[in-house]
């Protein structure tokens, strides 16, 4: 059973462009294997590591299961005749290594989700819901304020057969469904409490990245971290606006290799064993979960398109 998203691993062209653009999101980064890894500031846990290669594609995702759960998720992917492997790349550390239905490797490591050690964000004041009393949120060095994301949150993915993907993360990695948009977008989460969505799925003609997510600590982390990246020169996706799905505040940036990285805030969390019904079951239903609530700018055509290149 998966509990937490770990990291992904990406293989990209160039390490150094790779740096540069995370770096420039926000992340620290260090080399590890002859991989570039990158992280949080204040998290000691990897989120994302660059692998040298011909052209940019997805590696693999790591998840995390609670100590124990190997011995539950070897007897599930036995029972659905899902072959394991030897790590497909080198890497220093451990874990189980399997295909999912669309050919993408998955790790799965008993392993802990870490928290941040950053300080607190300062509370937001609401109406009867004052919480920030006598506290700036905006001071005099505000405009000096930096994005620093503080987890990766969650991935999307493409699959030609979201139907065959969702049955496979539900039925044998125990996820749960979220919300869903006929066979277009499912979103799923951890069947022991957290964000809305650790993981996505949306439709293509072949798999890929869509786009990995960082929450950061406020509104304002969101489009400065954003205005950062397009004031260095890296193109914009789509934002600011808000998720119908998840609700979470977003601003997405194309990074070098026309995948997206995602800045969130305020994403619905779901606890373990809450009375949960996913959208989807109706017309007005599937538009939530498609569109936005509400956004600066209409969502671009090429926003749903699957820049990664078949195998």
């Amino acid at each position: 059973m998966i509990h937490s998203l770990n990291h992904i691993g990406l293989i990209v062209p160039s390490l150094e462009i790779g740096r540069a653009f995370y770096e420039c999101a926000g992340l620290e980064t260090h080399m590890s294997e002859g991989h570039l890894v990158c992280r949080c500031e204040g998290r000691d846990q990897d989120q994302v590591r660059l692998i040298q290669g011909p052209k940019k594609r997805l590696a693999y995702v790591s998840f995390g299961t609670p100590k124990g759960g190997l011995a539950e998720l070897r007897a599930r992917l036995e029972a659905a005749d899902v072959q394991l492997h030897d790590a497909p790349f080198a890497v220093p550390f451990d874990g189980i290594w399997f295909k999912d239905p669309d050919g993408d490797w998955i790790n799965v490591q008993e392993a802990d989700d870490v928290p941040s050690t950053l300080p607190a964000p300062v509370e937001v004041n609401s109406p009867q819901r004052y919480r920030r009393l006598g506290v700036r949120a905006c001071d005099a060095t505000s405009s000096q304020k930096r994005t620093r994301p503080r987890r990766l949150g969650h991935l999307i993915k493409f699959s030609p057969d979201v139907d065959r993907a969702v049955r496979f993360y539900t039925d044998v990695l125990g996820l749960l469904i979220s919300d869903r948009a006929l066979d277009i977008i499912a979103f799923m989460r951890s069947p022991f409490g957290g964000d809305h969505h650790m993981l996505g799925i949306a439709k293509s003609s072949h798999t890929g990245l869509h786009h990995m997510s960082f929450e950061v600590s406020d509104i304002d982390e969101i489009e400065m971290g954003a205005q950062h990246l397009l004031a260095s020169g890296y193109r914009d996706g789509y934002g600011l606006g808000r998720h119908g799905a998840g609700s979470n505040y977003f601003h997405y940036i194309r990074d070098p290799w026309n995948s997206m990285i995602e800045y969130f805030w305020d994403i619905d969390v779901i606890p373990e064993g809450a009375d949960w019904t996913p959208m989807g079951s109706t017309e007005n239903e599937v538009r939530a979960v498609l569109e936005a609530v509400w956004s600066g700018m209409p969502a671009p055509k090429e926003f749903i398109m699957n820049f990664e290149e078949p195998d």
